[in-house]
């Protein structure tokens, strides 16, 4: 939902798991790779390679292919077209509001938001979530259409404190600075 995307590549088709993070982010998409690998059944196949930029700081890149990918890709690719669902939300759970927030999370002033380059379904999905998660959170307009799910200061405490045991350690120092910033 956050960095990651899964496209069907070569001659056969199959879905291939690509996340990209700066390469001072090494640890956590290592972690991240271990973890694909762990809960994966079967066989496996990655490459992971550094991509260049203008900037100081490189991009490191997996890519990640194995068969139980086709349900990751039937869950989050109906239609091939990417699409945030209830179903995907609640098998991600908090680890994957975590995820989220690490990924696509930022707090500004006394408010948190999400963006992303998402649909306006899958931003009234996430906003129904947190909400039922009892987080209230809201979509935020602009005269284009939404620029962001918004959470207001007691909810974002609240968001931050339950996702506080999910984040890996690699970045709890990301989430530290953005709570002692916060507060």
């Amino acid at each position: 939902m956050g960095k990651g995307n899964i496209n069907l590549k070569g001659k056969r088709q199959r879905p291939w798991l690509e996340i990209s993070r700066s390469e001072i982010d090494r640890t956590y998409l290592d972690h991240q790779l271990r973890t694909l690998r762990q809960h994966h059944d079967g066989p496996v196949d990655y490459l992971w390679d550094r991509l260049p930029t203008d900037g100081f700081y490189d991009i490191e890149r997996i890519r990640f292919q194995g068969e139980t990918l086709w349900r990751a890709y039937e869950l989050l690719y109906p239609r091939d077209i990417k699409t945030i669902s209830r179903e995907v939300l609640n098998i991600a759970g908090l680890k994957g509001a975590a995820a989220l927030w690490i990924d696509q999370g930022r707090i500004s002033g006394k408010r948190g938001s999400i963006r992303g380059r998402y649909k306006e379904n899958d931003y009234l999905e996430l906003e129904s979530w947190f909400n039922d998660l009892s987080i209230p959170a809201k979509i935020h307009r602009n005269n284009c259409g939404i620029v962001q799910l918004s959470f207001k200061k007691d909810s974002l405490s609240s968001l931050l404190d339950l996702i506080r045991p999910y984040v890996h350690i690699k970045m709890k120092k990301t989430l530290r600075q953005q709570v002692s910033n916060f507060r």
